[in-house]
């Protein structure tokens, strides 16, 4: 048997040490999801000095193009949604900002699944992910998945009639992050669509657990000011150039977000459906 050079294993070590310990001591819990939507999904967990980061990662096969309200159309090998305790977001802002701290995060992730930090789109919240709500819907051939986490306590407001103030740099407070996938083969306009659909179900969410404006007292909120989505196109599915509420497509993608919304919600603020559907 050949014996290896001593420099190799040397280097094959430090290797195998230095990706162990982008996630060192962690937790990692897997999320089921449809074998459709060809992805895998699980949340990496880690807790130092009683403050939690959370970070759900969606990981495909190959790339997938995906439509994200942050960063636009990309062609990306994972999606991911990180949510940290409430106190870290305070000392971030405090000491180098939201967007450096998110930028290492992606870093970290990326190292994790060896790919490169640019070939993921990422979310962020200060929602609790064990607050997160997955909701599938299926009629076939189509499958659509809702991936949500949702807060709306202290930036819950109501779009056209709260002042806006820029925000630009701003940490997460609340927020409802939305991941939507399916098998359906999305042209670049049933993903933007999609978007569209997705949010009046979310607002649909917020009335009927009649969440209170944080800023205009009396006001219903329609969502928060901090809300982001990312659109998943599948691969193997049937091609879908239409989203609204007309198509079968669109009444999967409302009501898994509508339900995913309402459960995310409830667990994260207790708000309660005004009556029973």
């Amino acid at each position: 048997m050949r014996k290896l050079p001593v420099l190799f294993i040397i280097i094959l070590l430090l290797i195998i040490i230095d990706v162990n310990s982008i996630f060192a001591d962690v937790e990692i819990e897997e999320v089921p999801l449809p074998a459709e939507v060809e992805a895998k999904a699980f949340v990496i967990k880690k807790d130092k000095d009683r403050l939690w980061e959370k970070t759900l990662i969606l990981e495909f096969p190959k790339k997938r193009r995906v439509l994200s309200t942050i960063d636009g159309f990309m062609e990306v090998k994972a999606v991911a949604n990180h949510s940290a305790h409430p106190e870290i977001w305070k000392k971030v802002k405090e000491e180098k900002g939201g967007k450096i701290y998110l930028r290492e995060v992606k870093e970290k992730i990326a190292k994790h699944l060896g790919i490169v930090p640019e070939e993921i789109a990422m979310l962020a919240t200060a929602a609790d992910m064990d607050n997160r709500a997955v909701v599938v819907k299926e009629f076939k051939p189509f499958v659509v998945v809702a991936l949500v986490t949702a807060g709306a306590k202290t930036n819950a407001l109501r779009t056209g009639v709260d002042e806006g103030n820029y925000i630009e740099g701003m940490e997460p407070q609340g927020t409802v992050n939305i991941i939507l996938l399916t098998n359906a083969q999305f042209t670049d306009g049933a993903m933007a669509r999609a978007i569209i659909t997705a949010t009046e179900a979310k607002t649909a969410a917020f009335q009927d657990l009649n969440v209170p404006s944080s800023y205009t007292k009396g006001a219903q909120a329609t969502g928060t000011g901090t809300d982001n989505i990312i659109v998943v196109t599948g691969t193997n599915g049937p091609k879908v150039s239409y989203t609204g509420g007309h198509s079968k497509i669109g009444e999967l993608i409302g009501k898994a977000v509508y339900e995913a919304v309402v459960e995310a919600l409830k667990k994260q603020n207790g708000f309660k459906m005004l009556k029973p559907n």
